[in-house]
């Protein structure tokens, strides 16, 4: 009996049609085999009926004979899974990241004073204030008949009340004789009085001076608004630069010189001069602009050469309502 290998698709053709023996291919060897009961002998005799099977299966044998291609494999049962792709991955490029923006801190909230810090800085400004005032002044020596009297009372009885009843009682009863010679008396402290003075004043600049007036000026408005009666005098200074007067000024000062507001208050001629100052024209104005404006010069010179400082003159001082 001889054994040939068939290909599955021939064999499939053989079953249905021999009824021949086959053998079930093995996994080693998927080829289908066939047996036939056939001798080898040269007489050519055989016991195959199907001859014209057999020749069909030769035929296909040779062929498979002369193939050079190895049998394929058995196909691999199907898993599910999806195959992989076999694409090639481009590598995604970095995002640069953006730099970050600084956080901006913000300022923190001031805590509000206390009382207590209130209180010192009120007592700062205060005492800084009444320092630059110059309040310290020389003593002044007393230069009425009175006051002379009422020193030598004090020194007496060393209490002010009873003191100032009998200077009185005494200035009453003063002789024509006595009274010259405390009039005397008060007019030498008087005298005395303005040399200390100006003295004292001489050894601050004029600038000092200015701004120690300035200082006054708010002592003065806040015992005021305090509801006190204190009051601080100007320090009187030569050497302070006078104010620059107006267009409205020297018409002021022309008309009373005239003799025409003679008789009348201030109020009353105040009143008629501005109503006659409005009535005029440009032109008759001219000549107290002009002079408003000459004045005006002469105050910023001098504030440059005695204050040494830029004067703030305003552009409306010639103009008056």
């Amino acid at each position: 009996m001889a054994v040939f290998p068939v290909p599955r698709t021939l064999a499939s053709r053989l079953l249905a049609r021999t009824s021949r023996s086959f053998t079930r291919p093995s996994p080693a060897n998927p080829l289908l085999r066939v047996a036939c009961n056939s001798s080898s002998n040269k007489s050519g005799n055989t016991h195959c009926g199907d001859w014209s099977d057999l020749a069909l299966f030769y035929k296909n044998a040779r062929n498979y004979a002369t193939a050079t291609k190895k049998p394929a494999g058995r196909p691999k049962a199907h898993t599910g899974r999806a195959a992989a792709s076999t694409k090639k991955t481009t590598p995604k490029k970095k995002a640069t990241k953006k730099p970050k923006k600084k956080a901006v801190k913000k300022p923190k909230a001031k805590k509000a004073p206390s009382k207590t810090a209130l209180v010192k800085q009120a007592r700062k400004t205060a005492s800084d204030l009444r320092a630059a005032a110059l309040l310290e002044e020389p003593k002044q020596l007393p230069s009425t008949a009175f006051s002379v009297i009422l020193v030598e009372e004090a020194k007496k009885t060393k209490a002010f009340a009873g003191s100032a009843s009998a200077a009185s009682a005494r200035y009453k009863n003063l002789s024509p004789a006595e009274r010259e010679q405390y009039n005397h008396v008060a007019n030498q402290n008087k005298q005395q009085n303005a040399i200390s003075y100006k003295n004292w004043v001489q050894t601050y600049t004029p600038l000092q001076i200015k701004q120690a007036n300035n200082a006054r000026n708010q002592l003065t408005k806040k015992a005021k608004a305090a509801g006190k009666k204190t009051r601080y005098a100007t320090i009187q200074d030569d050497r302070a630069v006078k104010a620059p007067r107006n267009a409205y000024t020297f018409f002021f000062a022309d008309r009373h010189l005239s003799g025409d507001m003679s008789g009348m208050s201030v109020g009353e001629s105040g009143k008629l001069l501005g109503r006659e100052w409005n009535s005029l024209s440009a032109a008759e104005k001219k000549p107290y602009n002009d002079k408003a404006e000459a004045d005006r010069a002469r105050y910023v010179e001098e504030c440059r050469s005695v204050y040494g400082t830029e004067p703030v003159v305003r552009k409306q001082a010639t103009k008056a309502s």
